[in-house]
């Protein structure tokens, strides 16, 4: 815990709250008390009721630094940096540029309003390849896209802005998140949205693939945790405890739903089959006190249970 900080008496800024994420993280630092100012490109935000109020604002500009002039607060305690360009070919340019220097404006907006405390969300396939297990903050880095580059070095301009510029800065390398409102073509909805159809559940390679997922309430916890924690700067890896083969996803899907459909295999290589994404979570817990929450059990069905709400 900060000191002297008392937790619900924060005013924060959330970039990117209009996002999958940014929407939970904006939920639950409102639900613990906190003064929520949300900040996207579109002109509305996603959801009024989750934030206390909402700028307008891309963050590909300089129109950053004139976030004060534009929301109702006249301070900010801490910045949470959700917001980021995930696009592929041909927009690679603009990616660096939006996520590179969205990021260096932002941090340069918060030392010259007296912001001491940011955190942000990295990506864990930054390190490419896991080749030491289980993997650390310290596994060697091979980012294989432009996009995972930035994300290298958007942790980079944070510990710059810690060392040399006195903001408490933390970078936290997620693994593949899961949730409510999770991009419908990544293979945890797929699975669940198959499984209710009675499809086949589609597998390449031989479904050997393990990963740890992590929901993003639990993402959220983490953030909020390290808004609050004194230790907490430099970077961490951020997923949940369970890991899981894409086999094995797809046989608890279909036994958690009921489901009639079958796991048939597409007969294509998966150049990943022999990955195992084990990230340690021993740094982030000695550091903030953060412990994943959410099973994937509860996963499944909570998003099967949305999913049929929709």
């Amino acid at each position: 815990m900060a000191r002297g900080i008392k937790e619900g008496h924060l005013n924060v800024l959330v970039t990117g709250s209009n996002g999958f994420i940014g929407n939970h993280v904006i939920k639950y630092f409102r639900d613990k008390g906190e003064y929520v100012i949300g900040l996207g490109r579109s002109s509305e935000p996603a959801d009024a009721d989750r934030v206390d109020e909402y700028v307008s604002c891309d963050m590909g500009t300089g129109r950053v630094s004139e976030i004060m002039d534009l929301i109702k607060a006249d301070h900010i305690d801490a910045v949470v940096h959700l917001a980021a360009d995930m696009r592929k070919e041909p927009y690679n340019t603009e990616v660096v540029i939006n996520n590179c220097g969205g990021t260096q404006r932002i941090l340069e907006f918060c030392e010259k309003n007296d912001i001491g405390i940011f955190a942000q969300l990295s990506s864990l396939p930054v390190i490419g390849h896991p080749v030491e297990h289980p993997v650390t903050e310290d596994h060697p880095l091979e980012p294989y896209t432009v996009y995972h580059i930035t994300k290298h070095c958007e942790e980079m301009l944070a510990d710059y802005a810690f060392r040399y510029r006195g903001i408490r800065t933390s970078s936290f390398r997620i693994s593949a998140p899961i949730g409510p409102g999770v991009n419908p073509a990544t293979i945890f909805p797929t699975f669940i949205r198959k499984a209710l159809n009675g499809d086949d559940l589609v597998l390449s390679g031989k479904g050997t693939r393990r990963q740890n997922y992590v929901h993003a309430e639990d993402i959220a916890q983490a953030l909020y945790k390290a808004v609050y924690s004194d230790r907490c700067h430099g970077v961490y890896n951020l997923t949940g405890d369970l890991l899981v083969s894409n086999r094995q996803l797809a046989e608890d899907v279909i036994a958690l739903l009921g489901s009639d459909s079958k796991i048939v295999f597409s007969g294509q290589d998966d150049p990943m089959d022999d990955y195992v994404w084990d990230a340690s979570l021993e740094k982030i817990k000695r550091d903030t006190g953060y412990m994943p929450l959410r099973k994937m059990d509860d996963a499944i069905l909570e998003y099967a249970k949305w999913l049929q709400s929709r």
